[in-house]
């Protein structure tokens, strides 16, 4: 009985439109369970600040709206600044930006005019779903059977951080799904020997590259590879060409509006310093495991099967050997002030894992039969494990946004108009408020009085200090001041976080 159910699930979801409707529904009701009210933290709730702020300033302003402008020209409270340590935001120019790339803000703009917040997620979901298209024309090219585009599929849903891309707020499924369809045309182009398809693979690697840079590293991975063919077939360089035309374009657009041709994450990059030892260790992380992440190998170890493959002259060698590269270049070049991981499986290679994923079960179909009782035995579990450790996470997943809300809920409820986070506090933006509130960020007790000094001379004097409650615990979260006395002060603590809202006046002398 249960061999005729799986029978006749992996008849349905052998054919395109089975494949996609099962893939779609099961999104949808990932998205269903994940989403809570569309409140993020960290990355998330940044790119929810960018994007509320590009609807504030109309198109084609993408600089980040501070509250301090006008009493802090210098951006010297600006949370998150570059020049403080931090990661997310950088100025240039008078203006401030927010580091993710503005192309994802744009792409998201008109969702988020007709949708609201929901907006960003069902973008998600449709490039999620044109993934799932990409990689049935690929288990087409690659030849597999009904019951192994059914299992990879399951992998793919359950055992990798896939699903929870293609429902989050995020612009990593618009690079996966730019990649995805590339790898279809290149390998396409093989067999049709069609200039369009190689046109194709370049433009989409090109559209990756706007929403991810580790894709310029991947695009050149596989351009590198490529190279040696053109000397035989000069049509070859219209890969390289196409996706170097798009590059450019992007960069001169970069530069235009933030001063950098890679864009704000340039600047991020830039404030890297390399070592060589770091680099080796943090290609490592991305291979196996390190910092409370696991990587590639360490989240899918059946990959290990890949060993059986042999190689041919053919693209799909030829794109095997460039994604090789590309892990490889990976681990060397990425900023190592980058973290890796989502816990379970590589960040900075999830573009790359679903081709990689239904590579394995193509090469597992064709050896299935060769294959020894133990080595069937052994792929089963490994690929179960995956699937039992991609679950895991995304339930924890769901535990941590739930607790975002509730910590939403307690900020908005306990704060004043005007909060201001201890250095490495920041928890929420602006926007991410019930109510939109003032945001500064400071370092120093001599900053926190800069900031009331600027504060108090136009006439507002009630503030909320907040900081993590493990950093700041409540006697030292409000910093002492030789300036002003602080009255009528509430303390609240949530479940993570310290805050204070007080009142404060200048000492008389």
């Amino acid at each position: 009985m249960l061999n005729r159910l799986l029978s006749r699930i992996s008849s349905f979801t052998g054919k395109y439109a089975g494949f996609l409707i099962f893939g779609t529904v099961f999104l949808c009701l990932f998205l269903a369970w994940q989403y809570q009210t569309g409140i993020r933290v960290g990355d998330g709730a940044i790119k929810e600040q960018q994007l509320a702020d590009l609807l504030r300033n109309g198109l084609p302003d993408f600089s980040c709206r501070y509250a301090g402008k006008e009493i802090d020209p210098e951006f010297r409270f600006l949370p998150l600044d570059l020049k403080k340590g931090s990661t997310m935001a950088h100025v240039y120019k008078g203006k401030c930006y927010y580091i993710f790339p503005f192309y994802y803000t744009a792409i998201q703009y008109p969702f988020a005019v007709l949708m609201g917040r929901f907006g960003s997620f069902f973008l998600s979901l449709i490039f999620g779903i044109l993934t799932l298209r990409a990689l049935f024309q690929i288990s087409e090219l690659l030849g597999l059977n009904e019951k192994s585009k059914f299992f990879f599929l399951i992998l793919l849903l359950l055992g990798s951080a896939f699903s929870l891309f293609s429902t989050d707020l995020s612009e990593t499924i618009l690079a996966i799904y730019g990649v995805t369809q590339g790898i279809y045309f290149l390998l396409k182009e093989d067999k049709s020997s069609k200039s369009t398809d190689l046109i194709f693979a370049g433009g989409f690697f090109g559209f990756a590259a706007f929403f991810r840079q580790e894709t310029i590293l991947l695009a050149a991975s596989i351009s590198l590879v490529y190279a040696f063919r053109i000397f035989r077939n000069p049509k070859t360089a219209l890969f390289p060409f196409t996706f170097g035309t798009l590059l450019i374009i992007q960069a001169v657009i970069n530069y235009s509006v933030v001063g950098h041709p890679l864009g704000s994450r340039g600047y991020l990059q830039e404030s890297s310093s390399y070592e060589l030892v770091s680099q080796i260790y943090y290609l490592w992380q991305l291979v196996f495991l390190g910092n409370g992440s696991l990587g590639l190998f360490g989240a899918y170890p059946a990959l290990a099967f890949i060993i059986l493959w042999r190689p041919k002259f053919d693209s799909l060698t030829r794109i095997l050997y460039g994604l090789g590269i590309f892990i490889l270049l990976s681990g060397l070049l990425t900023s190592t002030k980058f973290w890796q991981g989502v816990l379970f499986g590589p960040r900075f290679l999830i573009t790359i894992l679903p081709f990689l994923l239904l590579f394995l079960f193509s090469i597992l179909e064709k050896n299935w039969e060769k294959l020894n009782k133990p080595f069937r035995i052994a792929a089963i579990l490994l690929i179960s494990y995956s699937i039992i450790g991609g679950v895991v996470f995304d339930r924890l997943y769901y535990k941590f946004t739930k607790s975002v809300v509730t910590e939403q809920s307690e900020l908005s409820d306990h704060t004043s108009k005007i909060v201001i986070y201890r250095k490495g506090s920041v928890f929420l933006p602006s926007n991410s408020f019930r109510e939109e509130r003032e945001v500064y960020e400071i370092d120093s007790s001599e900053s926190f009085d800069a900031l009331l000094e600027k504060l108090y001379t136009i006439g507002k004097t009630q503030v909320t200090v907040v900081g993590f409650k493990d950093s700041y615990p409540r006697e030292v979260l409000v910093p002492k001041s030789e300036i002003f006395e602080f009255k009528n002060r509430t303390f609240y603590q949530s479940p993570s976080i310290n805050m204070e809202t007080l009142e404060f006046s200048k000492l008389t002398k």
